[in-house]
């Protein structure tokens, strides 16, 4: 039977989540694809980080790993890049709304890991003995 770690778990329950409740705002078409983007960021980040570091090592590596190596992250990053005079807030208006959307989902991606370390927390609580 194949076993999910519990960092792995959460992390892509709570990067499917947090893709459709981003996505809710804007139309359902978006809360799915937000959803599965982010749950296919997720997907890749974990085996990444059950590779180096491990889904057991301490949360100030495992965390920035797990963001950094989502691929929706850099994918952010260069979009902000695009439009990098919006960012600094030289421009403003509706060309900037990429950028804004860039940074959005570029905050987003910190919150997935934080999800599969409560989890990973939460299971290791409830795993000691009393």
């Amino acid at each position: 039977m194949l076993r999910i770690r519990p960092f792995v778990m959460g992390h892509l329950v709570a990067a499917l989540l947090v893709g459709a409740g981003a996505g809710a705002f804007l139309a359902a078409e978006a809360m799915l694809i937000g959803g599965l983007g982010m749950l296919a960021g997720a997907v890749v980040s974990s085996l990444v980080c059950q590779w180096k570091p491990g889904v057991e090592a301490p949360a100030w590596q495992l965390w920035p790993v797990a963001t950094l190596v989502n691929p929706v992250f850099p994918a952010a990053l260069f979009f902000m890049s695009l439009d990098w005079d919006c960012v600094v807030g030289l421009r403003w208006g509706w060309g900037c709304l990429v950028a804004v959307m860039a940074i959005i989902v570029a905050g987003l991606c910190f919150v997935p890991p934080l999800g599969g370390l409560l989890w990973r927390s939460w299971k290791r609580h409830r795993a000691r003995p009393r």
